[in-house]
């Protein structure tokens, strides 16, 4: 069947003389599905699948990949390099490529961003990978977005991917690599509209009650609970949070003034001030190491205090051959050795596996209800504007704008250290 396809195919489409010699229709068995084998710029060789075997569909990919060959006869795959040659032709894999590299470099490499590309990418290359890149239109768009609607993404975030689609066509079309017509042409799908589709609507991020994260501290280990004391104190985002080194904190007669190194909008030249209070500073005190360089709040420093507790706890005496027995069997080289500070994923997972833990040895109607740090960050908001009005809330939590003048980053400076000697 393969073959008599191929044959077909090339006498069909190909009626001129060619150097080319066309790849013949393969059958990958394992998987169903109709390939053939095609040369990268390198020249590697590299499968190209085009759907399920022996279906038209796979029948049509396979007639236009030889046309597209015979097209651009003597070479059988287009350049690497789109300086070289524009390279209609050049398929969705391969521009993704470039894509990647770029958001490799434009974005730190463990940033929510890279990743979150990363993640819109994937079904693009998986079902259109092998189609010219010119060739992915608003349907194709569509088709991606009703794949994220099935996974279960909510409408903002569906709408949130839809949008990375077009901002990737919108790069490849300044670096010349598509034509400015594709990007223009993606424009026109629209995001999805509340009520009008199957995607779950997202709940919003509500703060978390003080009762709730008493409740939660005894639980957690010592340093993981500062960090919750600290933030609900000083309403700073988590990730901010887990970055505190001395080193970028200015002590004034009452107040602290923590300027992160890597906050949400450094990248847009925006500097971010937060203010700790003296509650907040009595709180982080235990935890200041001696090297102002190193980070506050350690897991390295909380996993010796851990094993040391264990040690202390130790009822059978050490004898020297059980000791010689454990120094041969652990590892000098840990698959996951504890990082010098804390992520933003890792202190909320903190926080999940230590409620999981209690709740395990509770009750069944004295649960601890489960809730995340940035919820700590809402709270802080909520009890600030009701307190101090909502300018105040703003200036404590640094939702000033690019167009704001210096005047008015002064005054909210000025609200913030304000709000953190009456609160925190």
């Amino acid at each position: 069947m393969a073959s008599s396809c191929s044959n077909y195919c090339r006498e069909s489409l190909v009626a001129h003389s060619s150097p080319v010699k066309f790849p013949d229709l393969l059958h990958h068995k394992p998987s169903g599905r109709a390939y053939v084998m095609a040369r990268t710029g390198s020249g590697k060789r590299k499968p190209i699948y085009l759907g399920v075997h022996g279906s038209e569909e796979s029948r049509k990919e396979y007639a236009r990949f030889i046309a597209r060959l015979a097209a651009q006869a003597p070479s059988a795959v287009a350049p690497t390099s789109p300086k070289d040659d524009p390279a209609p032709d050049r398929t969705l894999n391969e521009v993704a490529v470039d894509f990647a590299r770029h958001v490799s470099l434009y974005y730190p490499p463990k940033s929510s961003e890279a990743r979150t590309f990363r993640l819109t990418m994937r079904p693009m290359v998986e079902f259109f990978g092998h189609l010219p890149a010119v060739e992915f239109g608003p349907k194709c768009l569509k088709a991606v977005q009703k794949h994220f609607v099935g996974g279960g993404l909510s409408r903002k975030e569906v709408n949130r991917r839809t949008g990375m689609v077009k901002r990737m066509f919108k790069w490849l079309a300044a670096e010349e690599l598509v034509p400015a017509s594709v990007y223009q042409a993606l424009t026109a799908v629209e995001g999805l509209r509340r009520g009008r589709s199957t995607a779950a609507e997202s709940e919003p991020v509500l703060p978390v009650s003080d009762e709730l994260v008493e409740r939660t501290l005894p639980v957690l280990n010592r340093y993981v609970a500062g960090m919750v004391q600290v933030q609900r104190l000083s309403g700073c985002r988590p990730g901010e949070l887990c970055r505190l080194r001395m080193a970028d904190v200015v002590k004034l007669e009452r107040v602290w003034l923590y300027e992160p190194a890597e906050h949400k909008g450094a990248h847009r030249g925006k500097k971010k001030v937060i203010v700790i209070g003296p509650r907040a500073q009595a709180i982080l005190e235990p935890f200041l190491p001696p090297d102002p360089t190193d980070y506050v709040f350690s897991p390295v420093r909380a996993v010796g205090e851990l094993l040391a507790a264990r040690t202390a706890r130790r009822k059978t005496p050490h004898y020297p051959s059980h000791m010689a027995r454990n120094a041969a069997k652990r590892k000098a080289d840990r698959k996951r050795p504890p990082r010098a500070c804390y992520t933003s994923s890792s202190y909320a997972k903190s926080i999940v596996k230590a409620v999981q833990r209690a709740n395990a040895k509770r009750p069944s109607d004295d649960q601890i209800p489960h809730w995340h740090p940035h919820q700590l960050r809402h709270s802080f908001a909520t009890v600030v504007r009701k307190r101090q009005g909502l300018e105040a809330a703003q200036a404590s939590l640094g939702h000033d704008r690019m167009s704001t003048t210096e005047i008015y980053a002064e005054k909210n400076l000025g609200l913030a250290i304000k709000v953190a000697e009456e609160n925190g």
